[in-house]
């Protein structure tokens, strides 16, 4: 036997060929063979004398049956497939992955409920694409685990992202010292603004350190609004957390504490910031009601000169072909530091996975460059790893317009975390209902404020005797 190393057809097929052998040569030695696990036992029988021989052999093993991954994403699947399938094959995983699409009807917070509702329903997932603002609602929740003891196992990995990955982009996905996953596609909301309507206009651009007077002074001088089908409005923002925080964060206050465990609206800057803001809709008519204007189109028609937006906005200007904008922080009420909010998605492995160590080695392919490169150039958006955005084709997306690329990467200095606690889901709706009221006029600041404050509280307490905090 050629190297004492056969398989177990090879044993068949050698004991047939003896046995014929056998009927030839009479004279030969008589061996009968069979197999016991990897021990052959040979019986020779030599001149009538039988004599037992045990030899060990090694046998191929069959290939181990592959283990199944299950990801979904709110993302196009064009961005992973074929890449990480691929991937899996060329590094030797014993990985099945299967990737699905949740639906994602109403932003972040209507994707986590809805991937809450499929965990709820009986459906077993490995990871999952989350970003910040549902992501500790699955921590709270107890879906999704902490990827400390990974990265502290694999140092090789952990040394590739600490040198890669901007270190405030790790913390955004960090709650209660733990790290629940790795950043990967990020955004946060700067200033867009037309550059031909403020030079049509006489109007100074934007600058580092620019002022809530100096903002409001540009946008009385941008607003022309008549009720026509050729208002001009100088400036609109997002009803939501995302939008919202860089006014709070830029006159030094938020609408919960630091911890992100109690209510802060009594805080009277916190007033204060919302009385600006509705002043720029009821008083000086320099600012739409929130939803209740096409300010995608209407920036891009020219009939509006600044508006709250980040990285994804680009795409759309790229379809429409779309160069007249440039970017700018936003303003800071009394010339501090600037501030800016950033939120971030990655993959969390979840604590229902049979197989989390497979599923860990899955996850850092979809941080790796590979998949980032493939997000960025399907969508132009903002990638986590600096390998990845130091490239000419994350500086070039802009097209033909002026506008700077580097203010993304530098306002990673300057940025707090979009306010996304475990009940992000629940306090999000809330804070729109209460500021709904205030642009439409319903309710003054004061009294929204207090309403706002008492229903926030009570669910921030329920929050924290829900988690034990």
């Amino acid at each position: 036997m050629e190297n004492d190393k056969l398989s177990r057809r090879d044993f068949i097929r050698v004991g047939i060929l003896t046995g014929a052998g056998m009927a030839l040569a009479a004279c030969a030695p008589k061996v009968v063979t069979e197999t016991v696990k990897e021990t052959v036992k040979e019986t020779v029988v030599v001149e009538g004398t039988p004599e037992v021989v045990e030899k060990i052999v090694t046998a191929t093993p069959p290939p181990p049956e592959l283990v199944t991954i299950k990801f979904t994403s709110n993302e196009d699947l064009a961005i992973y497939d074929p890449i990480v399938p691929d991937l899996i094959k060329e590094r030797g995983l014993n990985v099945n992955l299967e990737m699905d699409r949740t639906v994602e009807p109403g932003g972040w917070a209507a994707y986590c409920d809805n991937v809450i509702t499929r965990i709820a329903g009986g459906d077993v997932l490995d990871l999952i694409h989350m970003a910040v603002n549902g992501m500790f609602t699955l921590a709270g929740k107890g879906v999704i685990r902490p990827l400390d003891p990974f990265l502290e196992a694999d140092t090789a990995f952990k040394k590739d992202v600490d040198e890669d990955i901007h270190e405030g982009l790790l913390r955004m996905l960090q709650w209660q010292g733990k790290q629940y996953a790795l950043p990967g596609d990020w955004n946060n909301v700067i200033f867009h603004y037309n550059y031909k309507i403020f030079e049509e206009k006489g109007v100074p651009e934007p600058t580092f350190d620019w002022t809530w007077d100096d903002f409001l002074e540009a946008s009385l001088a941008i607003a022309d609004v008549q009720g026509t089908d050729d208002d001009m409005y100088a400036y609109s923002w997002y009803n939501w957390t995302g939008g919202m925080d860089p006014w709070f964060f830029n006159n030094d206050t938020s609408v919960v504490t630091d911890d992100w465990l109690d209510s802060n609206m009594l805080d009277p800057k916190v007033a204060e910031t919302l009385q600006f803001m509705a002043d720029l809709i009821l008083v000086h008519k320099v600012a739409p009601v929130p939803g209740a204007w096409d300010e995608y189109g209407q920036f891009m028609a020219g009939h509006q000169g600044m508006r709250s937006c980040g990285g994804w906005c680009i795409g759309m200007y790229k379809d429409n072909e779309f160069w007249d904008f440039k970017f700018a922080y936003p303003p800071s009420n009394r010339g501090g530091p600037i501030k800016t909010d950033v939120g971030t998605a990655g993959e969390t492995l979840t604590t229902m996975s049979r197989h989390p160590e497979e599923a860990w080695e899955v996850l850092k392919l979809f941080n790796g460059p590979e998949v980032q490169t493939s997000f960025l150039e399907l969508y132009g958006s903002l990638q986590s790893r600096r390998s990845v955005v130091d490239t000419d084709t994350f500086r070039n997306l802009p097209g033909e317009s002026p506008a700077d690329m580097s203010i993304f990467f530098e306002s990673l200095d300057y940025a707090k975390r979009v306010v996304t606690p475990p009940n992000f889901t629940i306090i999000e709706p809330l804070l729109a209902r209460w500021w709904e009221q205030i642009w439409a006029g319903d309710l003054g600041v004061e009294e929204a404020v207090q309403g706002c404050h008492e229903e926030l509280q009570a669910e921030m307490d329920r929050m924290k005797e829900e988690l034990g905090l």
